[in-house]
This record gives structure tokens, C-alpha cells and sequence, in this order.
């Protein structure tokens, strides 16, 4: 049998060794929650590094699985008593076990030919944009059928300005890396965004030769396209002059403040300028809620009782999300906690496609505590948890519940 190497499993031996199988995982990890697999948690991931390591055990199409049956979410690492950094250890155990995996051959390809080739997909994108939904009904949007197509005009980047200004001397200028679940599926969430910004006095910068950013790729073992998107968004972003980076989507601004440095952590120049950019980078709600301004817009009566789904990525990557501090400035609007808000909602990007029914439970569980609260409106700071979200919904009994993006519940409610 060939021997694997484990060269990035190894050298991240420093983050097994902290694991003291307390087992606390147990009580966030989705997987494990949805059916039980001890394996799937962080404490039996990292039994498993162990013994890859020691050579008690050996690489396998079911131990690659496992680490394939993952989201990603980072909750592990949120709750480690030992401050294990998983956000380091999964995406180096898939990249080395990529060869044993038996969907990364499918994953790659498809990669490789849509994101990794931006021009190319952005034919195609345009092509299928002349028959997809409209973009005023999102949630027709259904990730269940067997092909998916974008909203009629897509992509959006095409009919965005370059440039959005406010009213009055602006407080900060900020770029905004779009996102392509914002790009393809979800434009009103881009649009509201960059009313949100304006409202609040910045002046917005969309750079049309931004690219998607490598997520994707990223947590799919593909990380010579990861590598390739990331410098082009580098170049791109860095030659701004700009006081910030942000996105509607909390997993592209988590790529930047994150992922890239992972992925480079092995070369000192492109780190350099990577802390650069991950230093002007901020989530939306940070951007519009943390900066020393004094523009506040002014919000109208908002009456209506909505409950909150905290994306993975903004609670557990980049450090949480300011959309309650904005949302109690909404006179009217009730604000009812879900239990387990910060529990992912199973989308996970591709992880939804390719294991469909531990999504599918996840997802039923976080509609189900959602309706239990009572409220008429789930908040996600995402595009892909909306679209997930909306698509499961057609599935699953939840009532009347709606869902919307927070930025478009926050810019409607602009006087």
C-alpha cells in the first residue's frame, strides 16, 4: 500500500496534544448531535490524527469520510476548555487525506472548472442567468433540485456601480468582496448591504475584478485554487486605498481574516501582505456598528417579533456579530432568542450537497427552534444560510416562519 504523507496533520501536532477528551464537543458538534457518531466529533477526529500519526492506524476511505461529514463550523473550537485551534486541524487533515476521499475527485473538478476559472463562470453564470428566478422572490430559490439555477441577470457584480456614495462627507471609505452566494442567488442581501453602508455614512468601493473567495476551495483540499483566488482578491483589495474590507457574507469575511493566512501560514511574504488585508477586513455589522461615528440614521416604527440564527462563521471564526446592537435601535421590533441560536443550520456550502440528510436534520431542528419561539421572521447574518434555510422550509413543517437576510430587515427600516 502507498504510505500517505501526513505533513500537514504533523505539523499541527502542537493542537493535539491540547485535546484532553473532555468530550464538552459533544454538546455543539451538528453532526454529532443529528446521529450520534462519536467519531464525527472533534474528540474522536482528533483520536483519529493521533493514530494516523502514531501509525496505529491507517489512511482510509472512511476515515477521509469522516472528516468529509464535517461543516466546518468551528463550534468545537469555540467551547474547547483546552483552546484546541480545530480551525487548524480539519482542512489540513482533509488536504492530506484527499487522495482516500471518495468525493474530492467530484469536488476538485468542479471547482477547478467554475470558481477556479472566473471568466469561464462567468459565461456560463450569464448564460443561466437569462433563465433563472426572480430576484425578487428568493425564496423560490430551492437547493434541493437537481440543478439551481441563479436569479434572472446574474451575476450581479455586472450592474453594480464601482462606487456608492452617502450623504454628506463620508466617515470612512470600505470595499465590499460581494460574495457568491450574493453574486448568483441572493442580490437583494448585496443591495441592502450597501444601502445599510451609505445610511451609515461610508462610501462603498465594488471592485469588478474581485473573485469569489476561496472558501470553497478551501474546505474542499483544493487549495491550489484556494491559493490562486486568494492572491488574486490580495492584489485586488490591497490596492484600494481603503479604511475597510467587509462582505455580506460572514464566511468570505472569515476567509480573509482566517482561512488565507492557513493556507500561506508556510510563506512569509504573502503573509505579510495578508495580515495587511486581514487587519481592514470586518464583518458588516461590525463595520456598521463598532466605528466612532457620529452619523445614526434614523429608524422608522418596525413592528414585528423575529428571532436570530447566528451564522457559523461570525460567531465562531471571526469573533461574533453586532446585529442585536443595531437591531435594538428599531423601535417596535421584538426580539425573541432562539434556543441554540449559534448552532449551525446545516448548509455548510457544499457539505449540503453532498450530505444531504445530516443537513436536512440539522436544518429541521433549527426551523423547529425557531418556530417554537413564536416568531414571525428568522434573521441570518448569511446568503447561504438564507437560501439553505428558505430551501429546507419547502421540506419541513414550520409554519408561516419567514426568513430574511438582517441587513434587509435593518435598511428597510431606514426612514
Amino acid at each position: 500500500m502507498k504510505k500517505l504523507p501526513l505533513h500537514e496533520i504533523a505539523s499541527r501536532s502542537e493542537e493535539l496534544d491540547k485535546c484532553v477528551t473532555c468530550g464538552l464537543c459533544q454538546s455543539v458538534c451538528p453532526t454529532f448531535i443529528a446521529d450520534g457518531h462519536e467519531g464525527k466529533t472533534a474528540r474522536g477526529k482528533i483520536i483519529l490524527l493521533r493514530g494516523l500519526l502514531d501509525g496505529s492506524l491507517s489512511p482510509t476511505s472512511s476515515i477521509a469520510d469522516i472528516f468529509d461529514d464535517c461543516l466546518t463550523c468551528y463550534a468545537c473550537q469555540t467551547v474547547c476548555p483546552a483552546g484546541v485551534k480545530t480551525e487548524r486541524l480539519w482542512t489540513s487533515a482533509r488536504f492530506d487525506l484527499a487522495e482516500k476521499s471518495s468525493s474530492t475527485r467530484k469536488k476538485r473538478i468542479g471547482l477547478r472548472w467554475t470558481i477556479g476559472k472566473p471568466a469561464l463562470f462567468n459565461i456560463l453564470v450569464r448564460i443561466a442567468g437569462k433563465f433563472g428566478f426572480d430576484p425578487d422572490k428568493p425564496e423560490s430559490v430551492n437547493l434541493h433540485n437537481r440543478i439551481v439555477l441563479p436569479f434572472k441577470g446574474a451575476p450581479l457584480l455586472d450592474s453594480l456601480e464601482e462606487e456608492y456614495l452617502p450623504e454628506g462627507s463620508p466617515v470612512g471609505t470600505v470595499a465590499m468582496l460581494v460574495g457568491c452566494s450574493g453574486n448568483l442567488f441572493a442580490p437583494n442581501v448585496v443591495k441592502s448591504s450597501i444601502r445599510l453602508l451609505t445610511a451609515f455614512g461610508w462610501r462603498v468601493i465594488i471592485p469588478k475584478d474581485q473573485v469569489c473567495c476561496g472558501a470553497p476551495a478551501i474546505n474542499n483540499q483544493d487549495w491550489k485554487t484556494a491559493r490562486k483566488l486568494a492572491l488574486k482578491n490580495m492584489d485586488v483589495f490591497l490596492s484600494l486605498d481603503v479604511d475597510r474590507v467587509t462582505s455580506p457574507d460572514a464566511t468570505c469575511t472569515g476567509a480573509i481574516m482566517k482561512d488565507y493566512k492557513e493556507i500561506f501560514r508556510s510563506d512569509e511574504i504573502v503573509l505579510s501582505h495578508l495580515k495587511k488585508l486581514a487587519s481592514k477586513t470586518a464583518q458588516l455589522s461590525e463595520v456598521l456598528g463598532n466605528y466612532k461615528t457620529d452619523i445614526k440614521p434614523a429608524f422608522r416604527v418596525f413592528k414585528s417579533r423575529v428571532t436570530l440564527h447566528d451564522s457559523c462563521h461570525s460567531t465562531h471564526l471571526t469573533g461574533g456579530s453586532g446585529w442585536r446592537k443595531l437591531l435594538n435601535k428599531i423601535e417596535g421590533l421584538e426580539i425573541i432568542e432562539m434556543q441554540e441560536s449559534d448552532h449551525c443550520c446545516g448548509f455548510g456550502g457544499s457539505y449540503s450537497l453532498f450530505h444531504r440528510e445530516t443537513a436536512m436534520k440539522i436544518a429541521d431542528r433549527k426551523l423547529s427552534n425557531s418556530v417554537k419561539t413564536g416568531a414571525e421572521l428568522v434573521l441570518v447574518g448569511s446568503p447561504g444560510c438564507l437560501i439553505w434555510l428558505n430551501s429546507a422550509k419547502k421540506l419541513v413543517p414550520s409554519g408561516n416562519l419567514k426568513i430574511q437576510h438582517v441587513s434587509e430587515l435593518i435598511s428597510n427600516a431606514i426612514c
